[in-house]
């Protein structure tokens, strides 16, 4: 072998010898500088540990032989652009070289969704300039006071803690069943996994759950929540829990189908959604829409895109979009809602949206909507947008805002949707 890698070597010529040479030594001189760096800044230990609703403690213990200059902690949401960094004090100790340093990111509760992933790293520079910067290692921001046993079907992943498993058996089958109404009237189906974490009492979902004011939150007690695009809490032992879980997985598996950074779904139509998944429209809400179209009252499609402060229109407002979304499925077609939004998805306005899908705007589904009831055309020119309140009865969403933008150094609102009633 040695012979033949002479021959190899000869008849290359010198040209390919000092080639070699030369890649041999700078993989050397490299593998050098990289057991200096190493030798001079080590790692000797490094922690992120959750306390649920509370904090995240970050620990970090380093060893340096020409002293520590400069420590900076970076951390994020896994899959987000955006990374807060933090530098950290530093100043002499004791035992020169050896530093230990700490970092608690104070939290709300609810100010993280129960499960998130999250990810965090180290820069350190010493007093000779050499810089040791660690990967990116992730932790998840588990609610670790419960032990969670886990049920799976399909996309669908609930979480749940005691002896429940025959419940979380039948909740599944209500997630499952609201996925098959959501395919089959809308057409449309999950794009991500799910994550249901099923409470057993108020008290225990209330770390998990943003704090609106003391006031609401002992005389409130919240039925369910999506708390972002994948993640949904539930509270499993009311007796609204299959309403709850329709209505929160609609929100879902619509606000994955439309995302896009350019605007949201006009509320009419996410909630309308919302309430069809759930089935039949409650006796209260029909009540009210009923009384509007005998009266000729009923709030406008333009009026239904958003939230208004008359608590005496919210039975109307849901009642209103349910039989809205109804009649665009029934007589527009399920393939036409799909195509809706996707026109939403692609961040087209609502107007455009429409017209882009049926070929008409929002007065003429208003228009077409009215004579589905028997209704002629209005008398007189509706105002501008406003808004519809929200519902606080035992079949009632509830929005929860969370500034999980803020956390990040992010601009704008996370929302939260949810249903709620009074305690």
């Amino acid at each position: 072998m040695a012979a033949r890698l002479r021959e190899l070597t000869t008849a290359a010529g010198p040209r390919w010898a000092s080639a070699l040479v030369a890649l041999l030594l700078g993989t050397l001189l490299l593998a050098a500088g990289l057991v200096r760096a190493d030798d001079a800044i080590r790692v000797l230990a490094d922690s992120a540990v959750v306390n649920f609703g509370r904090s995240v403690d970050f620990d970090l213990e380093v060893e340096a032989e020409a002293g520590v200059e400069e420590v900076t902690l970076f951390y994020r949401l896994v899959g987000e652009n955006v990374t807060v960094r933090v530098p950290l004090a530093v100043s002499d100790t004791v035992r020169p070289g050896q530093r230990n340093f700490e970092h608690t990111w104070g939290l709300e509760p609810g100010q993280l969704a129960v499960g998130a992933r999250l990810e965090y790293r180290w820069r350190i520079v010493d007093k000779a300039g050499q810089v040791l910067e660690t990967p990116f290692m992730p932790f998840s921001y588990d609610d670790d006071r419960f032990t969670w046993k886990t049920l799976q079907d399909g996309q669908i992943v609930l979480f749940y803690y005691g002896s429940n498993q025959a419940q979380a058996q039948r909740l599944m089958g209500y997630a499952t069943q609201a996925l098959v109404r959501l395919q089959d009237e809308v057409g449309i189906t999950l794009d991500q996994p799910v994550r249901i974490y099923v409470y057993q009492s108020k008290s225990d979902m209330s770390l998990a759950l943003y704090s609106r004011s003391e006031a609401f939150d002992a005389n409130i007690v919240t039925l369910g929540v999506a708390v972002d695009r994948s993640t949904l809490l539930i509270l499993g032992s009311h007796s609204d829990v299959e309403g709850t879980m329709a209505h929160e997985l609609s929100h879902i598996v619509v606000g994955q189908a439309t995302e896009n950074p350019y605007g949201v779904l006009p509320r009419w139509l996410d909630e309308g959604l919302a309430m069809k998944a759930e089935g039949e429209l409650p006796s209260g809400n029909q009540r009210a829409l009923q009384d509007a179209i005998e009266a000729d009252q009923l709030i406008s499609v333009r009026s239904l895109s958003g939230y208004a402060n008359d608590p005496a229109e919210v039975d109307l407002f849901y009642g209103e979009v349910y039989s809205l979304v109804d009649f665009m499925l029934e007589n527009l077609g399920k393939e036409k809602m799909a195509a809706l939004l996707a026109e939403f998805r692609a961040g087209q306005t609502q107007e455009q949206a429409l017209q882009r899908t049926y070929g008409f705007g929002v007065d003429e589904l208003d228009r077409q909507w009215r004579a589905s009831l028997g209704l002629d055309l209005r008398p007189t020119p509706q105002p501008g947008a406003t808004a519809v309140p929200r519902r606080s009865t035992s079949r009632d969403p509830v929005t929860c805002t969370s500034w999980l933008g803020a956390l990040f150094g992010l601009a704008g609102l996370a929302l939260w949707r949810g249903r709620a009633r009074a305690a």
